[in-house]
């Protein structure tokens, strides 16, 4: 990656396209030259049901970075997400030889490759294929098999599968509205990508991301992903409840859940829940706002907690949960957390160690930091494989690079 290449990526949110314009230094680095949003339009669960008004949108998001970064854009990176997509498990084997030898990585490719040919819906493909645990001739918790001498290899593998029609269907949404194709990730993995450390990955951490209409979270288990998912409750419910009890617009709503806002009703101190059904207009009370908000919040995250399933093991997750989006920006969104999985909670909305991100502190950015970081990381990869030597990453990526300035 060349100085001063500029790598460009929208967030394709439930109510908002956010784009971002970055210059790569050559080493990792990158430095923000411009953010763009528009509301979203044409777009449910993850998919252009719209193509018109959806890439109409697209194309505003993306000309409003555009204008503040002074350059030309001709493609970025998106984020895939929506009820489509699927987690899942596969584990198979590869017998080595007739003897035991050394273990290679062709052959922890072709135990990869053959998790790949597990049975999925017709119209789906395998978007991500991630390793997660070897064991040769029945030793499990290896690492890193190469170099060991054996006759059998078992991997298991975590997948993610998707909507071959809904990917194409976003892919035409990004060219109706006048742009390339530079890649994608997936939703949550992307913002994964901003906001966990390595060391907490490897310790084992679970991310939630409290998105407009939808919670997306995703499991991390030695430096590996171990499971993700999504219910359909999110920030906007949240809102839809304040109008409800408090009788006012969705829009008065809003600014209250922004600026007062609070998810425990400890914190705020006692409320009448009569209130809630006497007065035609009750008063907005931090009491009456937290007895409103704690029980959907509280719903929100125990629906996650019951989405994972036998795959929630406190014990494993010495990192605890990391929580992220606007819908958790609720004063007690944290300590809520905590009581619900039993497990300390961080808030955290902007990734550390990257500088220049004053003007983003207010927004839900971590998706469209995700996906840079992650292409810069990915074309990283790529550099480093001879022509040949495999096939490309998921997506067919980083062939080049889109939205270099022409000022």
């Amino acid at each position: 990656m060349e100085n001063g290449e500029l790598i460009v990526a929208c967030d394709f949110g439930t109510t908002l396209f956010r784009a971002l314009v970055v210059e790569s230094d050559g080493r990792g680095g990158l430095r923000l030259l411009g953010v763009g949003e528009a509301p979203a339009a044409g777009f449910q669960d993850g998919d252009f049901v719209d193509l018109r008004s959806g890439s109409r949108a697209i194309a505003r998001a993306v000309r409003a970075a555009e204008a503040v970064a002074d350059v030309d854009i001709s493609g970025f990176y998106y984020n895939i997400a929506g009820s489509h997509l699927r987690s899942l498990w596969a584990r198979c084997q590869h017998q080595i030889g007739p003897g035991p030898r050394e273990i290679t990585q062709a052959d922890m490719d072709t135990g990869l490759q053959k998790a790949r040919s597990i049975a999925i819906p017709f119209d789906h493909s395998i978007l991500v294929a991630t390793p997660v645990s070897y064991s040769v001739d029945r030793v499990r918790g290896i690492v890193d098999p190469r170099g060991r001498i054996g006759s059998q290899l078992e991997v298991e593998v975590h997948l993610v599968t998707g909507s071959r029609s809904v990917l194409r269907n976003v892919e035409r949404a990004v060219q109706m509205a006048s742009y390339e194709v530079a890649g994608w990730d997936i939703d949550v993995l992307a913002a994964a990508s901003a906001l966990l450390t390595d060391g907490e990955r490897r310790e084992g951490v679970l991310l939630i991301d409290v998105g407009g209409r939808v919670t997306n979270w995703a499991l991390f288990r030695e430096g590996r992903i171990a499971g993700n998912g999504m219910v359909p409750w999110g920030g906007v419910h949240l809102t839809s409840d304040l109008a409800h009890g408090l009788r006012v617009g969705l829009d008065d709503a809003e600014a209250v859940k922004r600026e007062r806002g609070i998810a425990l009703r400890s914190l705020a101190g006692g409320a009448d829940p009569e209130q809630l059904f006497d007065e035609d207009e009750p008063e907005a009370t931090p009491g009456l706002i937290a007895a409103i908000l704690e029980p959907r919040f509280e719903e929100i995250l125990t629906l996650v907690k019951e989405d994972i399933g036998a795959g929630f093991r406190p014990a494993a997750l010495r990192a605890g949960v990391v929580l992220t989006g606007g819908g958790s920006r609720c004063r007690g969104s944290d300590d809520l957390c905590e009581q619900v999985f039993a497990l300390p909670t961080r808030l955290r909305y902007l990734p550390h160690g990257m500088g220049g991100l004053d003007a983003l502190a207010g927004g839900q950015w971590a998706t469209a930091l995700g996906l840079l970081t992650w292409a810069v990381g990915q074309h990283a990869a790529d550099a480093e494989v001879p022509a040949g030597d495999g096939p490309a990453p998921a997506g067919g990526l980083l062939r080049r690079l889109f939205g270099r300035a022409r000022r």
